[in-house]
């Protein structure tokens, strides 16, 4: 006879399997994100933050923390960037010795036409697949799984790459 699954167990289980599910669609879409704006992974990333953030003046030094870049490589990412005609960089209105990089009227609109359309339709399903109580601990949930990945992120950036064989 075999032992019966205990509840906990079959929800850990369904948990990861959701995860893993969810991980793995995020990165397929923003695979084919990349593909149609033609960037790469790391300065999707960058024009994501610097969209997000844009109230906040986003400087080189801070997307170097963020995506764990040195100085050089968030200058060689900035001018790719430029170049493409999403970001422009401008002196600190206050501090003349500081850089601000903005997100230019072409990124916003083609991130506006791309991504907003999918956000809508993802509220449009969660409000009418979710009651209001539900949709707390989703939220909930969300942003604990947030805050685990930036420790996780974190821990990591004090590992060493593994030698190569």
């Amino acid at each position: 006879m075999c032992p019966r699954t205990t509840e906990p167990a079959r929800i850990s289980v369904e948990l990861k399997r959701a995860l893993e599910f969810y991980h793995g669609t995020v990165e397929d879409l923003i695979r084919e994100l990349v593909r149609v704006l033609g960037v790469n992974e790391t300065d999707r990333r960058a024009l994501e933050i610097v969209l997000l953030e844009d109230e906040k003046a986003t400087t080189p030094g801070m997307l170097a923390e963020r995506l764990g870049l040195t100085a050089a490589g968030v200058t060689i990412m900035l001018n790719r960037l430029e170049k493409q005609g999403y970001i422009a960089r401008s002196l600190h209105p206050t501090d003349r010795r500081r850089v601000i990089v903005m997100a230019t009227e072409l990124a916003a609109h083609r991130v506006q036409e791309l991504v907003v359309p999918m956000i809508v339709e993802s509220y449009k399903m969660l409000l009418s697949s979710y009651d209001s109580a539900e949709l707390d601990i989703i939220a909930d949930f969300l942003t604990r799984a947030g805050e685990l990945q930036q420790i996780h992120r974190q821990r990591l950036r004090h590992v060493d790459p593994y030698s190569k064989p």
